[in-house]
């Protein structure tokens, strides 16, 4: 069965969380200054909750920059 062909705007929509995801684990490794503990707490949230959790991270990182 070929998910491209079936559902191809479920097909893209996954592979564009992913990129998210990867990209989100990148600047969380290294491009932030927090704390080895609050580091794998974001892993565990960008990779457990894959949805919502790239969004959650990118809200908190600009919230503390502010």
């Amino acid at each position: 069965m070929n998910l491209f062909n079936h559902n191809p705007v479920v097909f893209w929509l996954i592979i564009i969380n992913y990129l998210v995801v990867v990209y989100s684990l990148y600047h969380l490794i290294f491009k932030s200054h927090y704390n080895l503990n609050k580091r794998l707490t974001w892993m565990m949230v960008l990779w457990i909750v894959p949805v919502v959790g790239p969004a959650i991270y990118w809200f908190a990182w600009k919230r503390r920059e502010d």
